[in-house]
């Protein structure tokens, strides 16, 4: 079996995490005002260790901010948490149980693996079998890592040193993944997200990415339900382009970016709709 990548997460408590999230969600597109409030977060440490070797990296391998240096905003699945952090700290962690999980599946499948209680160091002997990295040190301490995110998010269970899976959060969070289910509202709200953005200054060419967290603040104030990215991805893969009412057209991007939507082997950056 291939082992896995798994990236180094710098930060890995919730908590801090969603704190940070907020700072960029604050000052989209002003890396000046990021670092300075990041650094606030963490006393006596210094820019370069906190804000570009830990903040940045950290939430962009979690897929929660996109662009790079003056350019940073957050993604469509770092809208969604902070959307539901206005609602409640409940609202926020089934939130992160979504996208952690969904993470964690796509790519890991820690959860997958632990399908029953042990001690943290037998179940961390077990992963760090699936995983692949530069060192056994290093493999050990990625895997301690995601394993404390994993029970932040209380997808785990840590009792006494042992780890547990959280069944009842594990069928809920598996639950908020699922896309079939928003397949009726998605169309309709694609076009309603994709309306919000002034003709004059698109042209009616939206970046994708951009409607990816339109569509889903959408979905979460409107019906309460959590459209991660790979979901509205999966949905708009499965919608028509080409009705009697509207006409879908995707353009190509134009060199390697990030968050690109993927169709039949063909890469996209830009989307747009004709109403007729």
């Amino acid at each position: 079996m291939k082992k896995k990548e798994l990236p180094l997460i710098k930060e890995n408590r919730i908590e801090k995490l969603t704190q940070v999230l907020g700072i960029f969600d604050k000052y989209p597109y002003n890396r000046e005002k990021q670092s300075e409030n990041v650094l606030k977060l963490y006393p006596n440490k210094i820019e370069k260790s906190v804000f570009r070797g830990m903040a940045i990296p950290s939430l962009r391998y979690l897929g929660l901010i996109i662009g790079y240096e003056n350019l940073i905003r957050l993604s469509a699945n770092g809208r969604i948490l902070i959307e539901a952090r206005k609602r409640s700290n409940q609202q926020l962690l089934r939130a992160w149980r979504a996208i952690i999980l969904e993470l964690d599946q796509n790519r890991f499948g820690f959860t997958n693996t632990i399908r029953k209680g042990a001690s943290q160091e037998i179940i961390r002997n077990k992963l760090v079998r699936l995983v692949a990295g530069p060192s056994e040190k290093q493999i050990n301490e990625r895997v301690k890592r995601w394993l404390r995110i994993l029970i932040d998010s209380k997808l785990l269970d840590e009792v006494k040193g042992n780890v547990k899976p959280n069944l009842r959060n594990l069928e809920k969070a598996r639950r908020d993944i699922q896309p079939m289910g928003k397949k009726k509202e998605f169309k309709n709200l694609l076009i309603t997200a994709y309306q919000t953005f002034p003709y004059r200054e698109t042209a009616g060419i939206v970046d994708i990415a951009d409607l990816r967290e339109g569509v889903a603040k959408l979905f979460y104030n409107k019906y309460n339900m959590i459209l991660t990215e790979a979901q509205f991805d999966s949905l708009l893969r499965s919608t028509p382009f080409i009705t009697k009412s509207y006409i879908i057209s995707l353009g190509h991007t134009m060199g390697a970016e990030e968050k690109l939507f993927k169709l039949k082997g063909e890469y996209y950056r830009t989307i747009t709709i004709t109403l007729l």
